[in-house]
């Protein structure tokens, strides 16, 4: 399980930034960008994206959630 936080790229001055939890970052990152479906619908105004940092080693969902919850 991950967590990741998504800086946009959009332009030079964006400070839009996204936290999610994901299985697949890599994967995750692509629908957010619109390559593949099933991205969010808060991230589609601020294409393209790019991880600032992913965090990993969480033993289960429940905990890996409950970080996600307190990052953002």
């Amino acid at each position: 399980y991950f967590c990741y936080l998504l800086k946009s790229n959009a332009t030079a001055k964006s400070k839009a930034t996204y936290v999610g939890f994901t299985v697949n970052p890599y994967r995750r990152l692509r629908q957010h960008n619109g390559d593949i479906k099933n991205g969010a619908f808060r991230t589609c105004r601020f294409r393209p994206w790019v991880h600032i940092a992913i965090v990993a080693g969480f033993p289960n969902k429940i905990t890996a959630l409950q970080f996600e919850w307190q990052w953002q």
